[in-house]
């Protein structure tokens, strides 16, 4: 898989970053206060231990268009000591770790009857929390958890479309861009495939959850899908205009129905994918006038997903 990733990459014209995910368990069991194990369609994400995972990780190389890094998945899918051991080769592989972190309340609660702590507060006991760790989701977080995640310099990836989508909650955007917390902008699934839109979706749900307007300003986020997002990603030279940084490069559209008379520093209120007119990937264009250099977008997804479905109708039978 990571090496189709990485042909997709290729014939795309961009850099991903793989975020090779340690999935070993099926979840937390408050009444016993182990781990469940892994079952049905789980199996097919699963190591057979951490060790395995080590293995097979370290056999990711880097290239111009991959970036191997860590995950865990969360606290439910590994264990006390495994969840130290991913984030210990991490550190000395010099790559990000994500983690989910406290999406919905069952994780709190059956992490806070098995380890006596928060999630949060969990990475921060096994070596797991640092500057190069992200949170993601990170809805349901308790005021220590903000504080815990913003004196280790740490980030929280925001996938406002998924927990508008699974009815998982508002995250406490207010409270840990208060903290210094670093906000980046992703989506846990396909349920928007706009960035633009999800920043404007982290700001609207700010709004929900206080009461009030205006949380993050448009600079803000701006930064949350530029630059933060690039530092996440282990990519700190990129989504900056600076010297020496890569040209990667978007330009939006200023005169579609949903910009026009908008304020450039107003654009991130309004704009979505659809107003993309030019990409620039390290200095190369890969969109020009709102066309991919393979094609038309959506046509080739059509193709590969009825490719896929064929695929798995011939598989079942």
């Amino acid at each position: 898989m990571a090496e189709a990733l990485r042909e997709a990459a290729r014939d795309a014209g961009v850099r991903v970053t793989l975020l090779d995910t340690c999935y070993l368990s099926g979840g937390l069991d408050a009444t016993t206060g182990t781990h469940r194990p892994l079952t049905g369609a789980q199996l097919r994400f699963a190591d057979a231990d951490v060790d395995a995972w080590a293995v097979r990780t370290a056999a990711l190389t880097a290239d111009e268009h991959l970036r191997p890094a860590a995950a865990v998945h969360s606290v439910r899918a590994v264990t006390r000591s495994d969840l130290a051991s991913v984030a210990a080769l991490a550190r000395v592989r010099g790559v990000p770790l994500h983690v989910h972190v406290s999406e919905q309340p069952a994780e709190n609660t059956e992490c806070l009857a098995v380890h006596g702590t928060t999630p949060t507060g969990l990475l921060a006991e096994t070596g797991a929390l640092g500057p190069d760790t992200t949170a993601v989701h990170a809805v349901h977080l308790t005021d220590d958890d903000i504080a815990l995640l913003g004196a280790a310099g740490a980030g929280v990836s925001l996938c406002p479309s998924t927990e508008q989508d699974l009815g998982d909650g508002l995250a406490p955007v207010a409270r840990l861009h208060d903290a210094g917390v670093r906000l980046s902008v992703g989506s846990d699934q396909h349920a928007l495939t706009d960035l633009l839109g999800e920043a404007r979706l982290v700001e609207m749900h700010a709004r929900l959850a206080g009461g009030t307007r205006g949380v993050l300003t448009p600079a803000d986020l701006t930064t949350l899908l530029t630059s933060y997002g690039h530092t996440m990603l282990g990519d700190p030279a990129g989504g900056r205009l600076e010297v020496g940084c890569p040209a990667d490069l978007v330009a939006v559209r200023t005169d579609t129905p949903r910009t026009a008379g908008a304020s450039p520093d107003q654009l991130v209120l309004v704009a979505g994918s659809s107003d993309v007119d030019t990409v620039l990937s390290a200095g190369t264009v890969v969109v020009r006038g709102g066309v991919h250099r393979l094609g038309d977008i959506g046509t080739l997804m059509t193709r590969a997903v009825d490719a896929a479905w064929s695929a798995t109708e011939r598989g079942g039978r």
